[in-house]
């Protein structure tokens, strides 16, 4: 395998770590809708946790993808 190979390979390695960051069985899924209600009751929205989760997700995920594709 090739060097270039080895670094991709371990990117996607690095990637379906973050895949199994969070299991279940540690962090059950929440009540969704009490979650809305609660949040929604202190002036926040579900939609707006969730993007910003998902920003994080994706970033941490863009900064493994694009490290070894700027090589």
């Amino acid at each position: 395998m090739t060097n270039r190979a080895e670094k991709l390979e371990d990117a996607l390695r690095s990637i379906a770590a973050w895949c199994a960051a969070y299991p279940v069985a540690v962090f059950p899924e929440p009540d969704w809708a009490k979650a809305a209600d609660l949040l929604q009751a202190g002036g926040m929205t579900l939609d707006a946790i969730s993007a910003a989760n998902m920003r994080h997700v994706l970033n941490g995920i863009g900064k493994i993808a694009n490290k070894v594709l700027d090589e």
